[in-house]
């Protein structure tokens, strides 16, 4: 509809008389005059909006788990008192979300089968509800349903994908542009044995397809730990790290009694392996020139000609980064 232009000097004189005027105005009735517009009545499903819930869900409603029988308001407080917080390990359990059926109305107290809403006094259980999975929300986190997944994830569903082979949602910026390891996401947190395919916590994918959570990739990165802690693959450039190392190697040589042993290796970065000379600094990998590598066996030369064994078995040590960290350099 156009906009319309109420100019009252295009106004007919009759419809100009009929304009209230200044000395019309005193004669509204006094008590009209200092009456207040309505404010607009709150809808029952926005009553108590994002002032009820626990520290890690603002929701109208507690969840009834059905292992115990009584009402948290969200899984992870159901959790903390039952397993973490248990000392028995008999009685310790988590609450498994698809299995909820009831909740309790965080307003009215009413205990009912799972619902958007309640039953008894119609406020709305949150601002996003899922009773696929039993999951309610008053703040807006970008939430959404991953039927691969089979839960509710946050974020924005613009922002993600679901990786069939991970099978996990992923960053858009990793499409394609990451190494597949089957349900990489349905293992525990090398680092804090958490659960990471329904953890609250941001995690981190790894170059080599490994997952962590990002907290505890960063407490790694602080005690120069720079390699996956579940295959030692090194997940930081460490190119500058191994030019010193060769600097050193170099300005280091071996007493003559060693000079004559080979090593046979295997490359945590490249997979690959071979045959070098023995380093008490590092053993290098031909392949890629990385010092993150595993010593195999010890083929010691000349005692071999003199009757001794002249291959020692693997004892799993190596260069920078076998089995422990990928900065063995000294100073």
């Amino acid at each position: 509809m156009a906009a319309m232009d109420l100019n009252i000097g295009s106004l007919t004189p009759a419809a100009t008389a009929a304009l209230p005027t200044s000395s019309s105005a005193a004669a509204v009735h006094p008590r009209r005059q200092h009456q207040r517009p309505s404010e607009p009545q709150q809808h029952p499903l926005d009553h108590a909006k994002g002032l009820l819930g626990c520290k890690h869900y603002r929701r109208r409603c507690k969840l009834v788990a059905p292992c115990c029988g009584e009402a948290f308001w969200c899984r992870h407080c159901h959790n903390e008192r039952t397993a973490a917080g248990e000392w028995d390990p008999a009685r310790r359990h988590e609450l498994e979300r698809s299995a909820v059926r009831e909740v309790v109305c965080g307003v009215c107290d009413a205990r009912q089968p799972a619902a958007a809403s309640c039953a008894a006094c119609g406020v709305g259980f949150g601002a996003y509800s899922c009773l696929r999975c039993c999951f309610f929300d008053d703040v807006d986190r970008g939430q959404w349903h991953c039927a691969d997944c089979g839960i509710c994830r946050v974020g924005g569903e613009h922002r993600f994908f679901h990786c069939e082979t991970c099978s996990c949602c992923y960053s858009t910026s990793l499409r394609g542009n990451h190494v597949c390891v089957e349900n990489s996401m349905r293992s525990a947190c090398p680092v804090c044995l958490e659960y990471l395919f329904d953890s609250v916590r941001p995690t981190a994918v790894l170059p080599c397809g490994h997952t962590i959570h990002s907290e505890c990739l960063r407490e790694c990165e602080r005690q120069r730990q720079l390699s996956c802690p579940v295959c030692l693959r090194s997940y930081a450039d460490l190119g500058a790290l191994w030019r010193r190392l060769d600097a050193e190697v170099a300005a280091t040589r071996m007493p003559e009694e060693y000079r004559r042993w080979r090593v046979s290796i295997s490359c945590n970065d490249c997979q690959g392996g071979g045959s070098v000379p023995f380093h008490v600094l590092g053993l290098k990998c031909p392949g890629c020139s990385s010092y993150n590598t595993r010593r195999l066996g010890i083929d010691r030369g000349e005692e071999e000609e003199e009757g001794g064994e002249g291959v020692e078995g693997g004892e799993g040590g190596g260069g920078a980064g076998a089995g422990e960290r990928v900065d063995g350099a000294r100073g």
